[in-house]
């Protein structure tokens, strides 16, 4: 395919980008039995479990209780993961179907193309995001300390890990490439960057080691912002998670432009 497209203009095409975005959105909610309510039911059950049952036994947390202190981190989880599962599915599954063709001759700009990917995955991360918020009412309360960086955090969020998931579904030749990336990488870190406990419960060493790892900064980013708990340097994460979101945004509208793995 060799077809030549004018960037000049990089949104030129609004009727084609809402519904590049609608088709993604609509995409992920006609099966919401796959895609939106497993995250939530999972999450209720992480409340109940550890947040009632064993979060009775662990005492206060900077002045919250444990579940009050977990909010947050489940929040995040489901965020990450439901941006990151639409954009990979969605992207992969055109390139296995061949239907990425029809977009790729459309008169798209290659940020538009990109952008409506990203756009389903925070549209789908933050949907999972905010019931898992107003389902948590009915167990506590949330104080919001800063609501606007609270968006932030949830929307710089979603754009990196869609992004991510745009750049696994290019290199991926089997669906099941999809999930290693899940399994062995963004789980751990997930886990491991304090959704269920605080640098504060761990030895010095271990806390340290926390330091370096990416997620502490979107999970802890997004617990100050709901609860006033700081755990790391708050501008140092505001700062990682906006240049993390726009250099992966750049890459993949890069990666398009050149068509790799989209052209034959």
């Amino acid at each position: 395919m060799t077809h030549k497209r004018n960037n000049s203009s990089y949104f030129s095409n609004y009727i084609g980008f809402y519904t590049l975005v609608k088709k993604e959105i609509v995409r992920f909610m006609s099966v919401a039995a796959q895609t939106f309510y497993p995250p939530i039911i999972s999450s209720v059950l992480y409340m109940f479990i550890f947040g009632l049952a064993i979060g009775s036994f662990v005492k206060n947390i900077d002045g919250f209780n444990y579940l009050t202190f977990l909010i947050p981190g489940l929040i995040m989880m489901n965020i990450i993961n439901s941006a990151y599962a639409n954009t990979s599915s969605s992207l992969f599954i055109a390139r296995f179907l061949k239907s990425i063709e029809d977009m790729l001759v459309s008169p798209l700009s290659y940020m538009e193309m990109v952008l409506a990917y990203v756009l389903g995955g925070i549209v789908r991360g933050l949907l999972v995001g905010g019931v898992i918020l107003i389902i948590s009412f009915f167990f506590v309360k949330i104080p919001f300390v800063n609501i606007p960086l609270m968006l932030f955090f949830a929307i710089f969020t979603s754009i990196i890990f869609s992004c991510i998931g745009i750049l696994i579904a290019l290199v991926s030749e089997k669906f099941d490439h999809l999930s290693i990336l899940t399994t062995f990488i963004i789980n751990p870190l997930t886990y491991l960057g304090g959704v269920f406990y605080s640098t504060k419960m761990l030895p010095p060493m271990l806390a340290k080691v926390t330091y370096f790892n990416p997620m502490f900064y979107m999970i802890s980013g997004l617990r100050y912002s709901m609860l006033g708990i700081q755990e790391g340097n708050i501008w140092f994460a505001t700062g990682l998670v906006f240049f993390m979101g726009v250099g992966l945004f750049l890459l993949c509208v890069y990666l398009f432009k050149i068509g790799y793995k989209i052209r034959q």
